[in-house]
């Protein structure tokens, strides 16, 4: 496990949805220390990006695999999606923030045992459709099916208000830096931990 930087990972995960890239962009532009990890790619670039992103050839990406320079990848859509390891040096002078699924969290953790580990949920089960709206169903599915198998396994589960950026950001700092109230929060939820087992009651 690797100690040797100033400041802890910070994993951010959370269905499809729950605000993510929101509010990783406010804390990005309220606090200047802090800075989302940098993916990489097989995929095209979009005409308009949200979040970093490196965009490399199949050959690139899986000459990195073979290195072992990879936290963790994934196929999706016929292309490759993972993060470098070379990200964890800027923990030197940020506190990043790793915009990953369970598995890359998982294995974050295993590398850096100080990772802060935080869950995001949407407010109520209408909410999380209103954000979705035309998008597939089946990553709404998905969304659910990772909720429900891992939220609980995260050190934090962190209410996502994307109407109130405000206190979801003053939350999320205080989870950050340990603040006594979110430990006595645990974080907003213990209440949340009858969300996650609740909030899907009666299937999909």
């Amino acid at each position: 496990m690797m100690n040797d930087v100033e400041n802890s990972p910070i994993v951010i995960s959370g269905p499809s949805g729950s605000g993510k890239s929101k509010l990783i962009e406010y804390v990005e532009a309220g606090y200047p220390t802090f800075m989302e990890a940098t993916g990489i790619t097989t995929r095209a670039k979009r005409e308009i990006e949200v979040g970093r992103m490196y965009f490399v050839s199949k050959a690139e990406f899986e000459s990195l695999i073979a290195t072992d320079n990879l936290i963790e990848y994934c196929i999706y859509n016929n292309n490759y999606y993972g993060v470098p390891k070379s990200e964890f040096a800027k923990l030197k002078e940020y506190h990043l923030m790793f915009n990953v699924g369970y598995s890359s969290a998982k294995e974050i953790k295993r590398m850096y045992e100080d990772t802060i580990m935080i869950y995001l949920l949407p407010p109520t089960k209408e909410e999380l459709l209103r954000r979705l709206g035309d998008r597939e169903q089946e990553r709404y599915v998905l969304g659910i099916k990772e909720t429900m198998a891992h939220a609980l396994q995260y050190d934090y589960l962190l209410l996502s208000l994307t109407n109130d950026m405000e206190t979801t950001t003053d939350d999320f700092m205080d989870i950050v830096h340990q603040r006594e109230k979110a430990k006595q929060k645990r974080l907003i939820l213990a209440k949340n931990r009858d969300f996650v087992t609740n909030f899907y009651k009666g299937g999909i």
